[in-house]
């Protein structure tokens, strides 16, 4: 039995809402258990500290409906794919065995980003091989999907996420530190920008209207997509 069905996982605390926040509240509304899994604390960051941000995290999951959020506390700044890091990845996939996974896409500005995805796509390779020890049973994710960072990728698909995007909005401010440059003292960063949520709105707006709704986030997959009813699909190309 597994604990979630969907699991995402961020690079730091505000990345999966960033990324997928919409399509996170979107799977919970429909009944699907959903968790995110981010690797690090964000001690490093410009604004706020560890704790701050966890306390943060905590309220953005309640708004996002998760099931639940757990953080891996590997080392901001730091994130590289090594045996530790990887066991860690492999371990809490096998643990909480989703059907689904979404990652950060693997090419951004930000090296944690970047690494943090190709350290989870081999945990999660490495979790499903029958050999590799972790005292639990093997498990794969039959889907994973990437999403969005600060670089963009012609996607796959876009999921419709109009009802959700208010509320994905409320889960990203709800890291006041990171977003609301009255919030601390500490200095204001690109995130705290008052551009920040035109790019976050039209960012939606731009993948969404692909679609012909107002808003949408954009995902990427790696390999084909196996269909056993065509006429079940529905596509903009005219």
């Amino acid at each position: 039995m597994s604990e979630v069905d969907v699991l995402a996982f961020g690079a730091h605390p505000d990345d999966a809402e960033i990324g997928c926040g919409g399509t996170l509240i979107k799977l919970a509304e429909a009944g699907k258990r959903v968790g995110v899994v981010d690797l690090v604390r964000g001690e490093l960051g410009t604004r706020g500290d560890a704790e701050t941000r966890a306390a943060e995290a905590e309220a953005s999951s309640r708004i996002l409906g998760l099931t639940l959020r757990e953080n891996l506390q590997l080392e901001d700044g730091y994130l590289h794919v090594t045996d530790e890091a990887k066991h860690r990845v492999a371990e809490v996939t096998r643990r909480l065995r989703p059907q689904a996974v979404f990652l950060p896409y693997y090419e951004d500005r930000h090296p944690d980003h970047y690494n943090g995805s190709l350290l989870v796509y081999e945990g999660l390779f490495l979790a499903g091989l029958r050999r590799y020890e972790t005292g639990q049973e093997p498990h794969r994710p039959t889907q994973v999907f990437y999403y969005m960072g600060w670089y963009e990728f012609e996607p796959t698909f876009v999921v419709d996420i109009t009802a959700q995007a208010e509320r994905k909005m409320e889960s990203i401010y709800a890291y006041a530190t990171q977003f609301n440059p009255n919030a601390t003292r500490d200095p204001e960063t690109r995130l705290t920008s008052p551009t920040t949520d035109w790019l976050l709105r039209s960012r939606m707006a731009y993948y969404g209207a692909k679609i012909r709704a107002k808003y949408g986030e954009a995902f990427l997959i790696r390999g084909r997509l196996a269909v056993e009813d065509p006429l079940s699909l529905r596509f903009e190309s005219f």
